[in-house]
């Protein structure tokens, strides 16, 4: 066998490194299948602190996450609006969700009061 490739590398580097359970990512349950998954709550704030996400609106408050997911392990990518639930709450795809080095990452959002 010759060297593996870059994208060999990144491929054993999703499961191995990126969301490997004892470092970054841990087990969470995902439309009712347990998944590794990294959940970020900041990333989004991030993204978009201009827009007053997470700001107080008569009672309400937008809920956001971030989620990493081996698209080997999630499937096909879910459509921006579908409902996803994590953990047991529920939360709409929001834009913003992509695909790389066979990582999905999953936008959430959701009302909550």
């Amino acid at each position: 066998m010759g060297t593996p490739s870059f994208k060999d590398c990144i491929a054993s580097d999703v499961a191995g490194v990126f969301l490997n359970r004892l470092e970054f990512a841990d087990t969470h349950t995902v439309n009712g299948q347990e998944m590794t998954v990294l959940v970020d709550e900041n990333e989004l704030q991030e993204r978009d602190k201009f827009k007053l996400l997470g700001a107080n609106q008569g009672g309400t408050y937008k809920s956001t996450r971030m989620i990493y997911v081996a698209k080997t392990e999630f499937g096909r990518r879910p459509a921006l609006g579908a409902t996803l639930n994590l953990d047991g709450r529920e939360y709409r795809v929001a834009d913003g969700t992509t695909e790389e080095a066979g990582i999905l990452a999953i936008a959430l959002e959701a009302l909550r009061s």
